[in-house]
């Protein structure tokens, strides 16, 4: 037991000695509430999918992770380290589940449908979860997805990087609710127009910073 703990020590050790360190995490009032309007908002669920992570260096690609999907949980910081010694400058990812992985069904791990972000093989994953309680009795429960046309909520996001040691990605969660709020949508369950629009919003939301 002792020398598996070592040997896990060391082990993250030596990736932490060379990847790069990318956090995700939610900026919120007070995590898990938000203040809008007057009104309280309890986060009760926030989930989202970050797939095809890609490092650029001059406007060519680097690296590309293996990984393939990750589910991230808004409501917690969670830490990802990509094991990439060569220079960028800059990241993109797509925010959702592309068509080549949709088309496959339901898959395993991160993409299991245990994970309650799976509707059915011909809707696919839900790409973006946000299931909220509010004192002004306006809650929201909104599942964003859908991957073909003319309802394609997929979002590819990109950003420049000035220090590549360490990277947070935050999901500024006032603005969209704001940006919602002015929409007056509450509830999606479906691909739709709608969800087009929110997904827009959603990309709109997010933003890097170096520390």
């Amino acid at each position: 037991m002792i020398k598996a703990f070592l040997f896990l020590l060391c082990l993250c050790s030596y990736l932490q000695s060379f990847s790069q360190q990318i956090l995700f995490s939610t900026k919120a009032s007070t995590t898990p509430y938000v203040y809008l309007d007057q009104d309280t908002v309890e986060i009760k669920v926030l989930k989202y999918y970050i797939t095809k992570l890609q490092l650029w260096k001059h406007q060519q690609l680097v690296y590309t992770d293996q990984r393939g999907a990750y589910l991230i949980d808004g409501l917690r910081d969670t830490t990802y380290y990509l094991a990439n010694k060569k220079p960028f400058d800059s990241l993109s990812f797509t925010l959702g589940i592309d068509s080549a992985i949709q088309r496959k069904g339901a898959l395993g791990k991160d993409l299991d449908p245990t994970n309650g972000m799976y509707w059915a093989w011909q809707s696919g994953y839900i790409h973006f979860k946000l299931e909220t309680h509010s004192s002004n009795n306006k809650p929201l429960q909104l599942h964003i997805g859908g991957y073909a046309y003319p309802f394609n909520t997929l979002q590819r996001l990109g950003f420049k990087v000035s220090n590549t040691k360490k990277i947070s990605i935050q999901l500024e969660l006032l603005k969209l609710l704001q940006q919602i709020n002015s929409q007056k949508v509450f509830k999606i369950m479906s691909p739709s127009a709608e969800a087009v629009l929110i997904a827009s919003f959603i990309a709109q939301s997010f933003s890097i910073s170096n520390e």
